[in-house]
C-alpha cells in the first residue's frame, strides 16, 4: 500500500537531538513544584533538590519508564460507535478549546462565550463526521469562575455522545469531574475512557503544583493523559526552532517519566504545543509556517521515543474564516498529518485559539476531510491499474462507461461538504448555474453558516440516561453547597 509521507530529520540529526534533550534533563533539571512529584523521583534514583523542588535524571531513568507506555490508547465515546484508538486508527482529529470569544461570521461581531455557545458548538461537533474527539470550547462567561469546570463538563456530556478531551487544574476537581463521565459512560474509566485531559507544562522546564497533582491521581483511574508543552521561540523558549524543540522534549520527557513513575502502563501521549511568539508583540503564533516545522520535529522525535502523538494544525492566525485562515490551516495541518501525527487538534481556531465561529468549524471539517484524503491508503496493484480498461479505450477514447469508473468514482475522488467545485457552488444549497440573469451562488462564509446552522437544527444527540442525569445534577448541586 501506498501513503503520502514526509521526513524531516535524519538518522543522525534524531540523535543529535536526543542528545541535547539528555543534557538538559541531567544539568539543567526540572522544576515539578510539588512534593509529590519530587517523592516518586527521588524513589526512582533522580538527584532531587527538595528546596526548589527540582529533579534532574539522565537516560536510564527515561528508558526504563519508556518501555512502559502503551502503545495503543483507545479514546471511548459515550456513543460507542465514536471509539477511536491510537495507534491503530488513522489520523483522529479533535476540535480546538478553550477559545475565549465568539465570532459571528456574518456581522463580524466578537463577545465572550457563553455556556450556550459552549452547548450549541458541541452539538455542531458531535454533528460533524470528520471530527472525532471534543475539546471544550468556548469557555463561558457567564458562569461562577468556581463552578465553570463541572458546569462544562455536563453541558458537553448532554450535547456530545463523542470523546471528550479538556484539563483539569486543580486536584481536588479530579473525584467529582470522573465521577460524572464514570456515570454518563456506565462504566469506570479503566474500562471505558470517555475522558481524557491535557496536561499543560509551563515553560520553560517547569510543571504547575496543581495541575501535576491532579494528573498524579488521573494517572490511577486510567484517564489518558496528552502532555503538551508550550514553549514560545524567542519568550518562553529559545529563538532558534531547534532550540525550542530541544525545551520541549526535555518537558515531554519529564512528564513522561513522572506519570510512568506513578502508575507504570498509564497512557500517555505526547502533544505538541509548542509555537513560537511574534517579537514585535511577544503574542503566540498559531498558524505561522514554523509551527509546521516544529510538529515536524517534535512528531519525529516523539516517534523515536516510541510514544502516540497529538499534532496541532488546521489554527489560524487570521480574526475571521477567510483566504488567510484557510492557507494557514491548511498548511500547518498538512505537515503535521504527512509527518505521521496519531491525532490532530484541528477545528475551529481563529485568532490563536483566541476566538471560534460556527463558519471556521464546518469549512475545518472540510479541511479534515481533504487531509484524511491525502494520507489515505492506495492500493498498487492489478486493480488499481486498470489495464483492461486502458487496452479496451485506446488512444482517443474516454471512460465515462467502463465499470472501473462506476466503482471507484465515489471512493477515488475525496468530495467536500461546503468548498465549491467548479460551478456547483457547494453544500449545502445549489446556486443556480450561471446562465444569464442568473443569481450568483452566496458566498462561501454565508454557505458555511448555513450549513453549520442546518446541521444544528436537525441533528439529535444521544441522551443520557436519567441515572446518570441525576447523578451528574447532584455532582453539581453538591459541589455548589462546597462553594458557598
Amino acid at each position: 500500500m501506498a501513503k503520502a509521507r514526509v521526513t524531516y530529520l535524519s538518522e543522525g540529526e534524531k540523535a543529535f537531538i536526543h542528545a541535547k534533550t539528555m543534557q538538559v534533563l541531567a544539568e539543567v533539571g526540572v522544576a515539578y513544584n510539588t512534593p509529590l512529584a519530587v517523592d516518586l523521583l527521588a524513589a526512582a534514583g533522580a538527584e532531587v533538590d527538595r528546596e526548589r523542588l527540582t529533579a534532574r535524571f539522565g537516560w536510564d531513568l527515561v528508558e526504563r519508564c519508556l518501555a512502559t507506555v502503551p502503545k495503543e490508547v483507545l479514546l471511548a465515546g459515550r456513543d460507542p460507535s465514536w471509539d477511536r484508538v491510537l495507534g491503530r486508527d488513522p489520523l483522529v482529529v479533535t476540535s480546538d478549546g478553550m477559545a475565549t470569544h465568539v465570532l459571528d461570521d456574518l456581522t463580524g461581531e466578537k463577545r465572550e462565550g457563553t455556556l450556550a455557545d459552549l452547548a450549541r458548538f458541541t452539538r455542531l461537533v458531535d454533528a460533524l463526521d470528520e471530527i472525532d474527539v471534543h475539546w471544550p470550547s468556548p469557555h463561558p462567561s457567564d458562569v461562577e469562575p468556581d463552578m465553570a469546570p463541572l458546569a462544562m463538563q455536563a453541558t458537553c456530556l448532554r450535547n456530545t455522545g463523542k470523546h471528550i478531551q479538556d484539563e483539569i487544574r486543580e486536584p481536588e476537581l479530579v473525584e467529582p469531574v470522573l465521577a460524572m463521565y464514570e456515570a454518563a459512560g456506565g462504566a469506570t474509566l479503566q474500562e471505558r475512557p470517555v475522558f481524557s485531559v491535557t496536561n499543560c507544562t509551563i515553560a520553560p522546564l517547569q510543571h504547575d503544583r496543581a495541575m501535576t497533582e491532579a494528573s498524579l491521581k488521573l494517572t490511577k483511574r486510567g484517564v489518558p493523559i496528552f502532555i503538551l508543552p508550550m514553549p514560545q521561540a524567542g519568550t518562553t523558549g529559545p529563538m532558534t526552532l531547534l532550540g525550542t524543540c530541544i525545551v520541549h522534549l526535555a518537558e515531554l520527557l519529564s512528564a513522561v517519566v513522572l506519570f510512568q513513575l506513578s502508575a507504570p502502563g498509564c497512557p500517555v501521549i505526547a502533544g505538541v504545543g509548542s509555537a513560537v511568539a511574534d517579537m514585535r508583540s511577544g503574542g503566540y503564533l498559531s498558524a505561522s509556517p514554523e509551527i509546521g516545522i516544529i510538529n515536524m520535529i517534535c512528531l519525529e522525535m516523539s516517534r523515536f521515543y516510541g510514544l502516540l502523538t497529538q499534532a496541532t494544525g488546521v489554527s489560524a492566525d487570521s480574526s475571521t474564516a477567510d483566504f488567510q485562515a484557510g492557507s494557514e490551516g491548511g498548511m500547518t495541518g498538512l505537515c503535521a498529518a504527512l509527518a505521521g501525527a496519531d491525532s490532530l487538534i484541528a477545528a475551529g481556531g481563529l485568532e490563536a485559539v483566541q476566538t471560534t465561529s460556527l463558519a471556521k468549524m464546518v469549512l475545518d471539517a472540510d479541511q479534515v476531510g481533504a487531509l484524511r484524503r491525502y494520507i489515505r491508503e492506495s492500493s498498487i496493484d492489478e486493480d488499481a491499474a486498470v489495464m483492461d480498461d486502458i487496452r479496451a479505450v485506446g488512444i482517443g477514447g474516454h471512460y465515462l462507461g467502463r465499470r472501473s469508473t462506476r466503482a471507484h468514482a465515489r471512493t477515488e475522488v475525496w468530495r467536500p461538504a461546503l468548498f465549491a467545485r467548479g460551478g456547483d457552488g457547494g453544500a449545502p444549497s445549489p446556486p443556480a448555474q450561471g446562465g444569464a440573469g442568473e443569481a450568483p451562488s452566496p458566498p462561501l462564509i454565508e454557505r458555511a453558516v448555513t450549513y453549520a446552522d442546518e446541521l444544528l437544527a436537525t441533528h439529535e444527540v444521544a441522551p443520557l440516561s436519567d441515572d446518570a442525569e441525576r447523578e451528574i445534577e447532584a455532582i453539581l448541586a453538591a459541589h455548589a453547597a462546597r462553594r458557598a
